[in-house]
C-alpha cells in the first residue's frame, strides 16, 4: 500500500517486511528550480536597488548646492531686470515656485515676512516662477499673497535649468560673496531659515 509524499519529497510504501521509504526523484529538480528562481529574483532586486542608488546619487550632479551661485538675468513682472551679480554684497534667497504648487502657497507668507524683516539689513528674496500655465496665474498668485519682493517669469526655463531645479518649491540661500550656503527642497519656513539669514548678514564680504 502506498502512502502520500511528505514535504521533503519522500514517499512511504507498506511492504510485508515493514515500511520502505522511497525518495521522489523529482523533488531535487523542483528545489533546484526554486533555488534558481529565488536567486534570479534576488539578483533582480539588487540590480533595481543599485539603479535607484545611482539615480539618487546623480540627482544633485551639477546642482549648485555649494560654491559660486551661477549668474543670470531674469525679466521681472514689473518690467525691470534682475541680474544676480548686481546684488553682490547682499544675502539672497532664490525661490523657485509655481502657482499650482501647494507647498509654494504654504511658504509664500513666510517668504514675504522674511523679506520685510531683513530687507533693511541687506537681504533680498527673488521669486523665479517656473513651469507656469500662464502669466495671469502667476500674477494672481503674487496679488493673492501680497508679494512685494522681486519676482519674474523664467521664460524657457533658463534659470531653472541653470540651477538644475526639478520641481517647485526649491530655494538657494546665497551669501554676500555670491556663494551658495544652503539649499532647500520643499516649503520654506520662517523659523527654519531666519537664523541662517542673520548669520550670513553678520558676515563680512
Amino acid at each position: 500500500m502506498m502512502y502520500g509524499g511528505g514535504a521533503d519529497g519522500v514517499t512511504m510504501r507498506n511492504r510485508n517486511d515493514g515500511l520502505e521509504f522511497l525518495r521522489d526523484e523529482a523533488a531535487p529538480s523542483v528545489r533546484r528550480r526554486f533555488s534558481l528562481g529565488s536567486l534570479g529574483l534576488l539578483a533582480g532586486v539588487l540590480a533595481l536597488a543599485l539603479a535607484l542608488g545611482l539615480q539618487l546619487s546623480r540627482r544633485n550632479t551639477g546642482r549648485p548646492t555649494s560654491g559660486p551661485a551661477p549668474d543670470f538675468t531674469l525679466s521681472l513682472f514689473d518690467g525691470t531686470e534682475f541680474r544676480l551679480s548686481d546684488y553682490r554684497g547682499q544675502v539672497i534667497l532664490i525661490n523657485f515656485w509655481a502657482s499650482w504648487c501647494p507647498p509654494c502657497r504654504d511658504e509664500a507668507p513666510d517668504l514675504q515676512t522674511l523679506y520685510d524683516d531683513y530687507r533693511a539689513l541687506g537681504f533680498t528674496a527673488l521669486g523665479v516662477n517656473m513651469l507656469e500655465s500662464s502669466r495671469r496665474k502667476a500674477l494672481e498668485f503674487i496679488d493673492e499673497f501680497s508679494i512685494r519682493y522681486p519676482n519674474g517669469e523664467d521664460i524657457g526655463e533658463r534659470v531653472t535649468n541653470l540651477y538644475r531645479v526639478e520641481a517647485p518649491p526649491e530655494s538657494f540661500l546665497i551669501d554676500r560673496r555670491g556663494q551658495v550656503r544652503r539649499f532647500f527642497i520643499g516649503a520654506i519656513r520662517y523659523d527654519d531659515v531666519s537664523a541662517d539669514i542673520e548669520a550670513l548678514l553678520a558676515e563680512t564680504r
